[in-house]
């Protein structure tokens, strides 16, 4: 590997977590045990998928999008900076190790979170608190510098803002099957048909016959 962190970093993480430790012992520690894993986003995009509706399917779609995004586009930086993982990383986690700047876990997250609410914006604050215990999960394990997770994080929120640029909340993807165009009310359209249609118009009332002479 490349280089490390810097002695005030590696000094930061271990006033932050100390030795470190494999498996969270407080709620919040637990919570990012399961909320750092990949499998855990893509359940939650299933989930959204299958129960919610419409624009849960956009919403799952949208997060998956910017997650697989993300995760691509961490791999040149990574590839670029050679950088070592905190010192105490090969005892708390499984290979394989890559350079630790920047976070795709950091990236990845946070591209699906913002773009999940920019689809159903009342997820927001739930998804930013499970991410945040994730992220302090990889804190915790020395799995990566503070720096590589902001870094990272900001990477997320890039590519979030970029979707919604090029693909606004509510619309299909720009190379997506075209929107289904809506039903038309038939009721309304036979209606306007009848007015406009001259067949239709009443015709007008036709006089009645002078009543026969009374005879004498």
């Amino acid at each position: 590997m490349g280089g490390r962190g810097g002695s005030d970093e590696d000094t930061l993480m271990d006033r932050l977590v100390g030795r470190g430790s494999r498996k969270g012992t407080t709620w919040f520690g637990r919570v990012g045990d399961v909320t750092q894993r990949p499998v855990t986003w893509a359940g939650v995009a299933l989930a959204l998928a299958l129960a919610g509706g419409r624009r849960g399917r956009r919403a799952a779609l949208r997060g998956g999008v910017g997650y697989a995004i993300a995760a691509l586009a961490h791999l040149p930086l990574k590839a670029l900076v050679d950088r070592d993982h905190p010192k105490g990383a090969f005892r708390l986690n499984l290979g394989p190790f890559t350079s630790s700047f920047p976070s795709g876990h950091a990236a990845s997250d946070l591209a699906f979170v913002f773009g999940v609410a920019q689809e159903l914006p009342l997820l927001l604050l739930p998804l930013s608190g499970a991410t945040l215990a994730g992220h302090w999960t990889l804190l915790r394990k020395r799995s990566h510098y503070p720096s590589d997770i902001l870094v990272g994080g900001t990477l997320g929120l890039v590519v979030a803002a970029i979707l919604w640029k090029l693909w606004p909340p509510g619309e299909q993807p720009p190379l997506g099957a075209p929107a289904e165009a809506p039903a038309a009310d038939s009721s309304a359209g036979e209606s306007s048909a009848g007015e406009s249609s001259p067949g239709a118009a009443s015709s007008p009332p036709v006089p009645a016959p002078d009543s026969a002479p009374v005879s004498p």
